[in-house]
């Protein structure tokens, strides 16, 4: 089973809109593209929409190594 497969069997039903994605180093890569991000975190620069921090927690809690990366399509969870 990919990281890919193990993240989405984690994640719940509401959900499965993320973009859920194999790296090549057997993490997973996770986006939301649809999510709002509140105006405090986009003013710090850093901008992380609610349903990642959900997510982030659910991953977590299943024992998933999870980090918050920015890159030019904003930010994402690299779960591993």
């Amino acid at each position: 089973m990919t990281s890919a497969q193990q993240v989405r069997n984690v994640l719940l039903e509401e959900y499965r809109d993320l973009i859920v994605e194999d790296r090549g180093d057997g993490s997973a890569v996770v986006r939301d593209t649809h999510g709002l991000v509140p105006a405090s975190a986009a003013a710090r620069g850093f901008p992380v929409s609610d349903t990642l921090y959900r997510c982030a927690d659910l991953l977590a809690d299943s024992g998933f190594a999870i980090a918050l990366v920015r890159d030019e399509d904003g930010v994402y969870l690299n779960a591993s």
